[in-house]
């Protein structure tokens, strides 16, 4: 079993292609595609941190492309994740939350993980090594400390696993004074 991470699938967005200048024609190319990457590299027994706007748009449209997906999907809602869409479509999804401080395993030794839709500058246990990924941003805010974007405007439309995240972690903090105290706050 591994984890992934996804935020900002849009599914059903036609709107979203314009926005963010993905590259599709279409709403079903777009959705197409994303579908297509998330079943390459995720499994049926594999856990998805989908961290908000899983999509926008018909409630039988998106069901239909929810069953499709494999693995198990843990939603953290999102600006565009409304009552009626998360109902509907609440037998697809193992948890919901706002936001969560989840316990994977990377290395070999239990990470903490503070997952939410929109980036934090400070998250629960930042100074204790923890790390922050979010969505939201379309891939328009840079990385900050052990912080990232993990949608897919950022991550050419495909789920990144725990290991993916570790390494870029591991660079992050190559890039950044862990000893300064703005990085703590």
């Amino acid at each position: 079993m591994t984890t992934f991470f996804i935020a900002d699938t849009h599914f059903g967005h036609t709107n979203i292609i314009r926005y963010c200048n993905r590259p599709f024609e279409t709403k079903e190319e777009h959705d197409e595609t994303i579908i297509s990457n998330w079943n390459s590299v995720v499994s049926k027994n594999d856990h998805v941190f989908h961290l908000g706007d899983f999509g926008f748009g018909h409630p039988k449209y998106l069901h239909s492309i929810a069953q499709r997906l494999h693995g198990k999907i843990h939603l953290i809602k999102g600006n565009h994740d409304k009552n009626g869409m998360i109902k509907h479509l609440s037998f697809r999804f193992s948890t919901i939350r706002e936001v969560y401080l989840y316990a994977g395993h990377y290395k070999g030794k239990t990470q903490r993980i503070f997952l939410s839709h929109y980036p934090h500058r400070s998250w629960q246990m930042s100074g204790r090594g923890s790390w922050h990924l979010f969505g939201h941003v379309h891939g328009n805010m840079g990385p900050h400390y052990r912080s990232f974007d993990v949608g897919v405007d950022s991550w050419n439309f495909t789920p990144i696993s725990i290991d993916q995240v570790g390494k870029k972690i591991e660079e992050l903090e190559s890039l950044f004074d862990m000893n300064k105290k703005e990085n703590y706050n």
